[in-house]
């Protein structure tokens, strides 16, 4: 006998309690016991180095990311993490790993994660570039693909472009022997050639020149805040304050081009309009805007796109393709001044398939395989993006056996992978020769290779890459053949860069060309 026998009720009552107690220590104990077994079956996030609390990375703000993402990678290995405030991001920088999240996974990886610069340029990410994967990108990319840069429409713009080049043929032939910045130059060419072929416009003559060089510095200053960390991505309660200017300069920056397209739309439609009063058809080439603004039209049922998103759309083709192919282009010729055997010998490539009695036609490019090379090797080294385009997953996913958490920002280091030696022998040195064979694997742009993505790969690989290549080809094609480039006496080719979403020459690249060709009426067509 207790000593609680004497006192049934209160038996009864401790036998209850002790028996509740007992329940509870066993689901808290089953609870837990699930608690661990989940906790061990989700892989643990990629390593990297501890951020302060709730600041996390802040150093990292304002600074050249690639520089400093390079040193992490020496450090933790080909994916890592690091935290900017309260966001992961995770860097990827081996082949394999890009494969996970662009090819075995690339539905989960195919959003962006457009920054607030990119959200206030592109009239809140409606555009191919930075839009979610969703209905309205697919819309967007397929009309962009299928209507603008299919491959019969490239060739019908081609007398488009061939005008703009060789007027920049012409006016170099006016300057030849004086120094040349080719920066300057292959914007102005770049410019002319796009704007031609979205709606007939150029840049032409004291007036177009001046308007060039201010859109030259807007496309610089707008490439560098679209690449750099911005604390009110960071701190969203802090957006409103704009502590870096950065919204501010995006939003003037919208507004100077915005400007550029109402007009060019406005006068299209115009014209068009202009031409269905008098029953007329324009019976001329089409430029991509006029195509653009029939499919708006179209009442059959099938998508049809808002004044908004057509804007957009154009404003996707105006940056990025002027400002890449300027990009690369001044690359290019950089790496050839700096290598002149290699420049010999793209010039004597170029005599021997055009011939000093003609000009470079676009029926030349596929015969041209070391410039081909040429621009290869230069995309390897300078990637126009050296972690292309942030992505972030839709869901949480595993990469290298890590966990990556949904939302997450995702950076494909393309720029390291592209110079790691485990890929490439002699990264740093320029050799175009490594694309004229199969040693290294086949190399082409359509991002099959992950050793060689400068495009990009999966369903957001560049979308204007078949316009792109064509222009950039036929420009330095073009320069090389009317002319002889050399540095001015005493001056050296340096490349250090400016990193943002495109990381340009730092230094303009300044150049004397004097002709080649055989007879001076040529510079004259």
């Amino acid at each position: 006998m207790g000593w609680w026998s004497s006192y049934p009720g209160d038996e009864r009552f401790s036998i209850s309690t002790i028996t509740v107690l007992i329940g509870a220590f066993t689901v808290l104990w089953l609870l837990w016991a699930i608690k661990k077994r989940i906790k061990a079956a989700v892989p643990p996030l990629p390593p990297g180095p501890r951020g302060l609390p709730i600041v996390g990375y802040l150093p990292f703000v304002g600074t050249e990311l690639h520089t400093k993402f390079e040193q992490l990678y020496g450090i933790y290995g080909p994916i890592y993490k690091i935290w900017l405030a309260n966001k992961l991001c995770v860097v990827i920088s081996s082949p394999s790993l890009v494969k996970e999240v662009v090819r075995d996974q690339d539905v989960i990886f195919s959003n962006r994660d457009a920054n607030i610069a990119a959200r206030t340029v592109t009239y809140g990410a409606i555009d191919i570039a930075f839009s979610p994967h969703d209905a309205n990108w697919k819309m967007l990319r397929k009309m962009f693909v299928r209507e603008m840069l299919s491959p019969a429409n490239l060739d019908s713009t081609f007398p488009l472009r061939r005008e703009e080049v060789r007027n920049t043929i012409r006016n170099v032939y006016d300057k030849k022997g004086t120094p040349t910045d080719l920066g300057d130059l292959a914007f102005i060419t770049v410019m002319n050639t796009i704007m031609n072929m979205l709606w007939g416009g150029t840049l032409r003559g004291e007036e177009g020149a001046k308007f060039g060089a201010e859109f030259k510095h807007i496309f610089a200053e707008l490439v560098m805040i679209l690449g750099k960390p911005n604390i009110s991505d960071l701190f969203p309660a802090l957006a409103r304050f704009d502590l870096q200017g950065i919204r501010r300069k995006a939003k003037r920056i919208s507004e100077a081009i915005d400007g550029v397209l109402d007009y060019a739309i406005d006068k299209e439609i115009k014209s068009l309009a202009k031409a269905k009063e008098e029953g007329m058809t324009k019976t001329e080439q089409k430029d991509f805007l006029q195509v653009l603004l029939e499919l708006s039209e179209q009442d059959d049922g099938a998508p049809s796109m808002s004044m908004t998103q057509i804007k957009a759309l154009v404003f996707d083709i105006v940056i990025a393709a002027s400002d890449t192919t300027t990009t690369m282009s001044e690359w290019v010729m950089a790496r050839l001044l700096k290598h002149p055997e290699i420049m010999r010998k793209v010039t004597e490539e170029l005599t021997e398939i055009v011939g000093l009695d003609n000009l470079v036609e676009e029926s030349h490019l596929p015969k041209l395989h070391y410039l081909e090379a040429v621009i290869k090797e230069a995309l390897r080294l300078h990637p126009p993006g050296p972690f292309l385009i942030p992505r972030t997953p839709s869901e949480s996913s595993i990469i290298g056996g890590y966990h990556v958490p949904k939302g997450s920002s995702i950076f494909l280091h393309i720029w390291a992978i592209q110079r790691d030696p485990k890929y490439w022998d002699n990264p740093l040195e320029f050799k175009p020769e490594r694309f004229l064979n199969n040693a290294y694997g086949r190399f082409d742009y359509s991002g099959n290779n992950f050793k060689y993505l400068p495009f990009g790969s999966g369903r957001r690989i560049c979308a204007g890459l078949a316009l792109g290549e064509r222009t950039l080809k036929y420009i330095l094609a073009s320069l090389l053949h009317s002319y002889e480039w050399k540095l001015p006496q005493g001056s050296e080719i340096e490349f250090s860069d400016t990193f943002g979403v495109v990381t340009k020459k730092k230094n303009p690249t300044i150049a004397i060309p004097t002709p080649r060709l055989s007879k001076s009426e040529l510079y004259k067509e």
